[in-house]
């Protein structure tokens, strides 16, 4: 018995579904993030994920504080990235990490599918990454990869 199908989904499509199921290896208790990095080709260079830093404990086994809170418990307006705060949060973001195992000249070019908008800080990274272009649902909770944002990395950052 063959197998039919009627479509194939284009690159940013593609890239997205993979960039969701990387998402799933995400050690956070409050959203599950993955990015996928490919060359001008569309090859794959690398992926990444929300999570801890490698070799620590996340928040699944209790390591971050923002974690370890429960949705009703985080102060309103806590601060995400100060250390001493009851809302910090230890995850390195699924953009950061996809860069930091992404070979810079390789990667030259190309473009990231991430699962969410990217935060302004990993904005910056990515505007400093060599890419062209960054790629996102329009709805992340939706998955709608034909519904999506198409971000021109040099457009947002003109020198």
């Amino acid at each position: 018995m063959t197998a039919e199908f009627s479509e194939r989904p284009d690159w940013p499509a593609w890239g997205l579904g993979i960039a969701y199921a990387v998402a799933a290896r995400a050690d956070c208790t409050r959203r599950r993030v993955g990015a996928v990095v490919f060359d001008e080709a569309n090859r794959i260079l690398s992926t990444g994920y929300n999570g801890a830093p490698s070799g620590r404990p996340g928040c699944l086994e209790g390591g971050c504080p923002r974690g370890r809170l429960g949705h009703d418990e985080l102060p309103e307006n806590a601060p995400y990235e100060d250390p001493g705060s009851p809302g910090f949060c230890i995850s390195i973001h699924a953009e950061s990490n996809a860069l930091l195992f992404a070979d810079p000249v390789r990667r030259r070019g190309g473009w990231i599918a991430i699962t969410h908008p990217p935060c302004p800080g990993c904005q910056k990274l990515l505007a400093n990454s060599g890419l062209r272009a960054a790629i996102w649902p329009r709805e992340p909770a939706a998955r709608q990869p034909s519904s999506r944002v198409e971000w021109e990395i040099s457009a947002a950052f003109p020198a």
